[in-house]
C-alpha cells in the first residue's frame, strides 16, 4: 500500500512528506473516468514528486510518500470507496520501525497536509506536524473542484462514509488511544485560501488537545496555491528548523500572541 521514494542519509530522523493534487493533468484524470488510462501510465504521474526540491538537508532522512488510490487520488484515506486510514497507519508505523527511526516529522501542502496532519495526529512514532494550507473537509473540497471525478473516489454512493471523512479530524475515535497528546503541530495558511475557515476553527479545537500547536497565517489575499508557491522559501526554512529543532528567524513573521503568528507578504 505505501509506494514513494526514499532518500537515505543515515539518519534516525524522518520526515515523511504527503503529495498535494495536481500530479495528475486533467486530461489523463479524464482517461482514468473513462478507464483509458492504464496503471503504469498514472503511476508516472505519481512519481514526479513535489517538494523534491525541499530535501536537502543532509541531517534527516525523506520519504515521498503517493496518494496512488481511487485509480487517481485518495487523499491517503479513501481508496475507491475503502476507509484505508487503519492499513495506511499500520503500514506506516511498520515502515518507521523497520528503519529504526527515532524522531519523525510529517510535511505536507493541500491534501499532503491533509495526510500529514492526519497520520502526525494518529501515529504515536510520529510528534512533528507542518501542515501546509490543508484541507480540513476534504469531501467539501471534492465536492467543489472535483466533483467530475468523484465517482472515482466513491464508485457508489455512500455518504455515511462521505461524513466520516469530511469529519474525520473532530470524530473522537482519531483521539481515543491518545497519539496525539505528544504531538506538536504547526499550519500555515493565508486569509485567501478557501479552507482558511476551516483551519482556523480546527487550530482552536486543537490546541489543548495536542502538546503545542501554532499558526501562521499570510497577511496577503493569495489563494490556495500562491500563498505557498509564492512562500517557498518560507516554508522551506520552517521545515529545515523543525529538522534540526531550531528556530526560525524571519523579519517578516510577527508573533501577534502565544501559538499564533503573521507572515507578512505583499
Amino acid at each position: 500500500m505505501i509506494q514513494g521514494k526514499l532518500i537515505n542519509n543515515n539518519s534516525p530522523k524522518l520526515t515523511i512528506i504527503f503529495q498535494s493534487a495536481g500530479r495528475i493533468p486533467d486530461h489523463i484524470l479524464d482517461k482514468i473516468l473513462l478507464k483509458q488510462a492504464s496503471r503504469e501510465e498514472v503511476a508516472l504521474y505519481h512519481q514526479r514528486y513535489n517538494w523534491i526540491k525541499i530535501a536537502t538537508n543532509k541531517e534527516t532522512d525523506y520519504l515521498f510518500l503517493e496518494d496512488f488510490f481511487s485509480d487517481s487520488y485518495g487523499w491517503y484515506m479513501i481508496d475507491s470507496g475503502k476507509d484505508i486510514i487503519e492499513e495506511f497507519n499500520h503500514q506506516l508505523s511498520e515502515f518507521i520501525e523497520q528503519h529504526h527511526y527515532k524522531e519523525v516529522i510529517t510535511f505536507g501542502s493541500s491534501k499532503g497536509g491533509t495526510g500529514a496532519l492526519l497520520y502526525g495526529l494518529l501515529n504515536p512514532k510520529i510528534t512533528t506536524v507542518f501542515s501546509v494550507v490543508p484541507q480540513i473537509n476534504s469531501i467539501k473540497y471534492i465536492n467543489k473542484y472535483m466533483n467530475k471525478y468523484k465517482s472515482l473516489f466513491f464508485p457508489k454512493p455512500d455518504t455515511s462514509l462521505e461524513k466520516q471523512l469530511d469529519d474525520i479530524f473532530y470524530n473522537p475515535e482519531l483521539y481515543k488511544n491518545g497519539t496525539h497528546k505528544n504531538t506538536t503541530i504547526y499550519f500555515y495558511t493565508g486569509l485567501g485560501d478557501d479552507q482558511f475557515t476551516e483551519i482556523l476553527n480546527f487550530q482552536n479545537f486543537i490546541v489543548e488537545k495536542v502538546k503545542s500547536s501554532t499558526i501562521i497565517i499570510n497577511s496577503s489575499q493569495k489563494k490556495h496555491t500562491p500563498v505557498v508557491v509564492d512562500n517557498v522559501a518560507f516554508i522551506q526554512d520552517l521545515l529545515h528548523a523543525l529538522e534540526n529543532n531550531n528556530k526560525i528567524s524571519n523579519k517578516n513573521l510577527v508573533k501577534l500572541q502565544k501559538g499564533l503568528f503573521l507572515l507578512k507578504d505583499k
